[in-house]
């Protein structure tokens, strides 16, 4: 039994946005790819759960169409990105730059955009990750997430610091997020692509 934890497929964006709570094209021919590719290597009974975007569930529906045996995906709002208030699909350069040192300073409570702290996104993220966690050895069913690069590095975190589960400062969050239509695993201690990871 796995719990893999899937980021969703590039979007197709004129210039670098502010996105996480709004919904924004993606790229259909990479999530035709992703979809493919995981139709060919999900184990019979695998749970597919995405975030409420777009993004994420354009690739659920493709897979559900490839792949009928699976069970019937659904969604689960704990999954959903960082929502950057104020700041939704501003390009980052215009984003003041003591917007962005005040929140570096005051990384885990700081409401970027005035809606949503790194504290509630690691909250989020560890929530989830307990119930599916749980919800896998029940059932001995695989769960593959499909999700987003803030909740994926939040749970990265939450695994890798279990005594401290919100985040101290940004020296102490992921430095790079995982790739678009990228998977990633927790086994046996480590932070690990699963073995059918598209390289």
């Amino acid at each position: 039994m796995n719990v893999w934890w899937m980021r969703h497929p590039r979007v197709v964006l004129p210039a670098p946005l502010c996105y996480g709570a709004s919904d924004v094209p993606v790229d259909e021919e990479h999530a035709q790819q992703c979809a493919l590719l995981l139709a060919q290597q999900l184990p019979a009974n695998c749970q597919v759960i995405t975030s409420e975007r777009q993004r994420t569930q354009t690739v659920a529906r493709q897979l559900q169409a490839l792949r009928p045996d699976l069970p019937e995906w659904h969604v689960d709002a704990r999954l959903n990105e960082m929502d950057f208030g104020c700041w939704e699909m501003v390009p980052w350069q215009q984003i003041p730059r003591t917007q962005l040192d005040a929140w570096n300073a005051e990384f885990s409570n700081y409401l970027f955009g005035g809606q949503e702290s790194v504290a509630h996104l690691a909250a989020r993220a560890q929530a989830a990750c307990q119930a599916f966690e749980q919800q896998a050895q029940q059932s001995g069913q695989s769960i593959l997430c499909i999700t987003h690069a803030g909740i994926i590095n939040a749970v990265q975190y939450v695994l890798q610091n279990p005594a401290a589960p919100i985040p101290r400062a940004s020296t102490q969050w992921p430095a790079a997020p995982v790739p678009y239509g990228q998977a990633r695993q927790w086994q046996s201690g480590n932070w690990t692509s699963p073995d059918w990871q598209q390289s």
